[in-house]
């Protein structure tokens, strides 16, 4: 404060002057900034506002679906997406992000087929309603606001839900349906594939069995009984059951044994299980466990009332490759968005290959070659008894003696599943009546 001891009257006005322009300044400056701040609070507020789905118009299409089923609990949502992740529940999170449906409930949903733990799909096919480009206030030209956009006019519906979609799904194709088109009761045949190593398996044997499937008959004994559905019709009717060579580009260095192929099956349905349940059988024909007739038989339902104690192949390389509509006469696929989605395969693939070579270059850095020569006889004896049962995918069990189907201790009859499930199913509401009255 000394330092103004000495200033006259006018000088201390002058200064005070000063400081409060000064002063004044400062709180303009503070004012701009809080109301540039509330502007854009407001710009954000108007941002956020939900979307609008009536301001658009709603189509019915079908959509192609491509997908890895390893990681998943099975293609059907079960209600907990974070401890059972379906492909489903995937395809709902990017059909809703990307704001084509409200929600499942609303959009009519359907699906072709309800590929289970693990397995694959490259042909599946769901339709529902979607959100059209076309706003809900447009009129064409000669009055009729029905009509809808041309497909090349209409929203990318594939790229729009590839880009939002996690890398073992993706959308190949899309087509417009009639509203009443249903994807399961529409559907007029599913092919299956399941890929399997030619090892010492004899393929003409398999070939000899597999013939022996087409037809109308009673799978029964080739898929897993569940009491709760109160199945009555176990017939089913298969179109073609082949065995095939695989064609791939990273495969053609591989020696014989180990070549690829598949067994191909189209159906116009098929039972819990049953792809696998048949594969299991088809891999003992091939090992000559079984002969090629173990497939009549046990298609006899008078010789085997119910299926003989066998497990099922693994579902690594089932895949549901194709689903076929009478009602669909053609697929868009867009060819930007294809040839991403070919690229974006190939990515994969090429990964997986160099994972399979690394475990191939594993395999062969063992030393089991320079071992051979030290291993004693006798200690190979207890393992050279046991027998490896192929399950496929490379899985298989190991069984001391074979025990032939026919010998083998058989499951329960579907009467007396059925029976067990009630008497479970009854015991279970007493006690909850129990519990109600207490």
């Amino acid at each position: 404060m000394d330092k103004y001891k000495d200033w006259t009257k006018e000088q201390l006005l002058s200064h005070i002057e000063k400081l409060e322009t000064s002063q004044h300044g400062q709180e303009s400056t503070t004012s701009s900034t809080t109301n540039t701040n509330n502007d854009n609070k407001k710009k954000s507020r108007k941002q956020q506002r939900p979307f609008d789905m009536t301001k658009y118009r709603q189509r019915r299409i079908a959509l192609k679906v491509a997908y890895l089923g390893w990681r998943y609990a099975g293609f059907a949502a079960q209600g907990d997406e974070v401890n059972i992740p379906t492909v489903e529940g995937q395809l709902f999170s990017a059909l809703e992000h990307c704001k084509l449906i409200v929600d499942r409930e609303s959009c009519d949903y359907s699906r072709c087929g309800r590929t289970d733990r693990g397995v694959s799909g490259l042909g599946q096919v769901i339709i529902l309603n979607v959100r059209s480009k076309r706003l809900a206030t447009t009129i064409t030209m000669n009055g009729d606001d029905d009509d809808d956009l041309p497909v090349d006019e209409e929203l990318t519906y594939v790229d729009t839900l590839n880009h939002t979609l996690p890398d073992d799904i993706r959308m190949l194709a899309w087509a417009p349906v009639a509203p009443q088109l249903n994807a399961r009761f529409d559907c007029q045949s599913r092919t299956y594939r399941y890929l399997f190593r030619k090892d010492q398996l004899d393929l003409t044997l398999m070939q000899q069995a597999a013939h022996q499937f087409i037809g109308s008959h009673d799978f029964r004994n080739f898929c897993k009984l569940d009491p709760s559905k109160n199945i009555t019709n176990y017939h089913r009717h298969v179109l073609r059951c082949t065995i095939q060579p695989t064609v791939s580009p990273h495969l053609e260095s591989i020696t014989d044994d180990k070549e690829m192929v598949y067994l191909e099956l189209q159906g116009t349905a098929f039972l819990w299980h049953q792809v696998r349940c048949m594969m299991s059988v088809l891999f003992l024909v091939g090992q000559q466990l079984e002969p090629p007739t173990i497939i009549k038989d046990l298609l006899d339902i008078s010789q085997y009332a119910s299926r003989p104690d066998y497990p099922m192949a693994s579902d690594l390389p089932l895949i549901l490759y194709d689903c076929e509509f009478a009602a669909i006469s053609q697929w868009y696929y867009a060819t930007p968005a294809t040839h991403r989605t070919a690229a974006h395969w190939d990515q994969l693939s090429y990964a997986q290959h160099v994972r399979a070579l690394t475990c191939d270059l594993f395999a062969a850095g063992t030393g089991l070659e320079q071992q051979q020569e030290q291993i004693n006889p006798s200690s190979m004896e207890i393992n050279n008894k046991k027998k490896v049962v192929v399950l496929g995918g490379g899985f298989s069990t190991l069984m001391a003696n074979y025990k032939r189907l026919a010998d083998r201790p058989r499951c329960d009859t579907d009467a007396m599943k059925k029976e067990k499930y009630s008497a479970k199913k009854r015991k279970r509401d007493q006690l909850d009546q129990a519990d109600h009255q207490t």
